[in-house]
């Protein structure tokens, strides 16, 4: 079978055939990507982020904007999510197509690259470690701005290489759409500054190694014209950087959490999840990744080897920069990561395409190893969903729901605190949810909740004539009003609902 499997692509991967199918394969491969990724999302419920999400985009463009400017993020994806569902609409489907499209731009982009800087037959061998990648699979569903950042963090770095080989007014004009690229990027996810980090490296490690004088080098105006796009947001992220709206789940980029990049990405688990047997596995992807990684670049040559290095970065200096940085403050969390993530995997599909054919017959079943690995992680993925790795919590907001439908009987709905508020807003729009909050004022994620009517700062005083329906998480914190007796509860995960009525 192995042999049989190994023939099969080696015969794809000839140049006469492949060139003329290349972009249909390449096409097929994204819509199988964005396949399993929404097949896998729609089973899920939309969690805090993702309502947060939605309710930000429900917004006036002005008070969108607004509230961003309290939070950690920027406005770009909460604006074309807004301007996504004026078209298509509010239902899950809608909302999550947007980040399966931007997902599956980024496979066509990431084997664009691949075929450009590698050839036809890289490409293909690489495409799989794309396509099948658990982690990129995982984000491709959220209703979030990751895809659309790794899309185009990876478009922009096709543009950039695509660039640098370009001549004349061509030239210009791609460094042009790269320094938009940039731009857009960060207004995106200020993580994909990590990225632009990358290629900086890469280029200053290009120019030193090519002996070119670093004043006459073009990119430079690219990357101040980029500066400049993104001036009038500057004063909004500095707010931003000392708001304190970050929510306490960053972590130092330890050890574990290098090697739990790993595990995420091909088996889609953190290393102290890990099993004994898929412990065995990680090992082995990284005993076999490192051994091809590390013979592609023996084995490549003077042009090639600034192209393995620019995929080496792409990963590699995001990871270096966190932990610098988490010497003085954590910021590690592993969907940050999720738009550089691509890198590895091609870096990896890469590196096989140069050890294969002059590999053993072991090597070549180790490297075919590599994407069954990461079937199983597809496997692990459909089985979790969204689990919150932070919160140790699987969203399960949408069984909740459906017993909320008694607010239409006159029940109360309170919700412990401003998150679970958020949380039950997509699926219940229909009815007034009342919080608990302890301030008036609220910041960060729960700023659009701020000062609300449906705001309770007393849980003792609502009215006891009418049934509560008190949804919480883990145990119950708050005093129900004098006269009220618990009726039933239902559990759904760690999310409660408790009903409350009259003595």
């Amino acid at each position: 079978m192995i042999k049989q499997t190994l023939a099969w692509l080696l015969h794809l991967s000839r140049p006469t055939w492949a060139e003329r199918y290349f972009i249909v394969i390449l096409i097929l491969g994204a819509v199988l990507a964005m396949l399993i990724s929404l097949s896998i999302g729609l089973a899920q419920s939309v969690w805090f982020d993702e309502a947060y999400s939605i309710m930000l985009a429900k917004q006036q463009a002005g008070e969108l904007l607004r509230l961003t400017g309290l939070d950690t993020h920027p406005p770009l994806y909460y604006l074309l999510l807004k301007a996504w569902a004026g078209l298509f609409g509010w239902s899950e489907v809608a909302l999550r197509s947007l980040s399966v499209l931007a997902m599956g731009g980024a496979v066509v982009f990431a084997g664009l690259l691949v075929k450009r800087l590698f050839g036809v037959k890289a490409a293909l061998i690489a495409l799989p470690f794309v396509v099948l990648a658990p982690f990129l699979l995982r984000y491709g569903f959220e209703i979030r701005m990751y895809s659309l950042a790794s899309l185009i963090g990876v478009a922009a770095t096709y543009v950039l290489v695509s660039a640098l080989s370009a001549k004349g007014r061509k030239q210009w004009v791609l460094y042009s759409i790269y320094a938009v690229l940039i731009a857009l990027g960060v207004y995106t996810l200020y993580y994909l500054a990590l990225l632009w980090v990358a290629h900086v490296v890469w280029l200053l490690w290009l120019w030193r190694r090519e002996k070119r004088p670093l004043a006459k080098a073009p990119w430079l105006l690219a990357l101040a014209g980029s500066v400049v796009l993104f001036l009038p947001w500057l004063p909004t992220f500095i707010s931003q950087v000392g708001n304190g709206a970050l929510a306490p789940i960053s972590q130092a980029m330890t050890l574990e959490n290098i090697l739990g990049i790993i595990s995420f990405g091909f088996v889609y688990q953190p290393v102290w999840q890990l099993t004994a047997a898929v412990s065995l596995l990680v090992l082995f992807v990284i005993i076999t990744a490192s051994y091809v990684v590390v013979r592609a670049f023996k084995a490549a040559d003077k042009k090639q080897l600034p192209h393995l290095m620019l995929l080496a970065m792409y990963i590699l200096v995001p990871v270096a920069v966190i932990t610098i940085v988490s010497l003085a403050r954590p910021m590690y969390v592993e969907r940050y990561l999720a738009h550089v993530l691509i890198g590895g995997m091609l870096l990896v599909g890469v590196s096989a395409a140069f050890v294969l054919p002059k590999a053993t017959r072991t090597i070549k079943a180790a490297i075919l190893m590599l994407p069954v690995i990461m079937l199983v992680g597809v496997a692990h993925l459909v089985q979790v969903g969204n689990y919150n790795f932070q919160r140790l919590q699987k969203p399960m907001v949408d069984q909740v729901a459906m017993e909320l439908s008694k607010c239409k009987e006159g029940a109360t709905i309170l919700a412990a605190d401003p998150y679970v508020a958020i949380e039950l807003a997509y699926y219940v729009p229909t009815c007034q949810i009342k919080f608990y909050s302890q301030w008036e004022e609220l910041k960060g994620g729960y700023a659009p909740l701020s000062k609300s009517e449906q705001m309770v700062l007393d849980t003792t005083k609502l009215s006891a004539e009418r049934p509560i329906l008190y949804v919480y998480y883990d145990e119950p914190q708050l005093q129900m009003p004098e006269g009220t007796q618990l009726n039933s509860m239902s559990t759904h995960g760690k999310m409660t609902v408790a009903t409350f009525s009259a003595e």
